[in-house]
């Protein structure tokens, strides 16, 4: 009896099972659900490019410049009395190194010494530029020598055929200068044009004698000429005259030489 009753509830065990394994098929049938596709991992903000502000460019203030309209000495110094340095002649510019506690000068790079410096007397010259930024500058005390003379050109005065180079002497000491020497230097050609060439009596008395007298004595505080004849001019070209002035005959004694530049018309 109990194995009959085992038998007749059997199909009720096989009817459950039947039905969970439909279940569990019908579970595998099922697609499994489509998952939304993963956000982009977010970037940070772009930055917003910002104008760079343009800076106006600033110029270096331009040293002074400084010119002249006749041709100028350049000196160790402030005055006469200094060596000669150098010269700066017309056309040419110069770039100004500081101002000169000495009236009337300027401090300016040498034109014809590179990396050197000398004063340049103020009378001609022209200054282009603002100077009040350069430093002031003190000379060295001046020399005393013992001769003196200023030199200057007069002119150019015709005499014949020839045409004279004319130069005006000064003696500004207490000494009587005797004899003199001349050379002109041609800057243009680097060349010799005239002399050196002694005279023992240098000193003309006047500037447009043709031919000129001359004389053996420059007496102190007194004026005369030293002349150089020229059957051609070099038209337009520079030149530098070197005159050499001695106490003495024959260039003895104490001697002083002095330096012009200059231009032939």
């Amino acid at each position: 009896m109990l194995v009959l009753a085992a038998a007749c509830n059997l199909p009720s065990s096989q009817d459950q099972i039947a039905t969970a394994v439909a279940a569990t098929v019908q579970a595998l049938s099922i697609p499994a659900p489509t998952l939304p596709p993963p956000s982009e991992t977010p970037q940070p903000p772009a930055s917003t490019p910002t104008s760079t502000p343009t800076l106006a460019p600033t110029s270096t203030p331009l040293a002074p410049q400084i010119s002249v309209s006749q041709n100028t000495n350049c000196r160790a110094g402030p005055g006469v009395s200094y060596d000669f340095r150098g010269a700066l002649l017309v056309g040419q510019v110069a770039e100004v190194a500081a101002r000169s506690t000495a009236p009337n000068y300027w401090y300016i790079y040498n034109p014809d010494r590179p990396g050197e410096f000398c004063w340049l007397w103020g009378e001609f010259a022209t200054l282009e530029g603002d100077p009040s930024a350069l430093p002031a500058y003190t000379p060295q005390p001046s020399p005393t020598p013992g001769i003196d003379f200023i030199l200057y050109l007069s002119g150019f005065q015709p005499c014949g055929s020839d045409t004279h180079v004319v130069f005006t002497i000064q003696n500004n000491s207490g000494t009587t200068f005797m004899t003199g020497q001349i050379l002109i230097f041609n800057l243009t050609t680097s060349t010799d044009i005239y002399g050196p060439l002694l005279d023992r009596h240098p000193f003309a008395p006047g500037a447009t004698d043709c031919p000129p007298g001359h004389g053996n004595q420059l007496l102190p505080g007194a004026a005369a000429y030293i002349i150089a004849p020229f059957s051609e001019l070099p038209s337009g070209e520079a030149a530098r005259a070197t005159i050499k002035l001695c106490t003495g005959d024959y260039l003895g004694g104490d001697c002083l030489t002095k330096t012009i530049d200059f231009k032939f018309p």
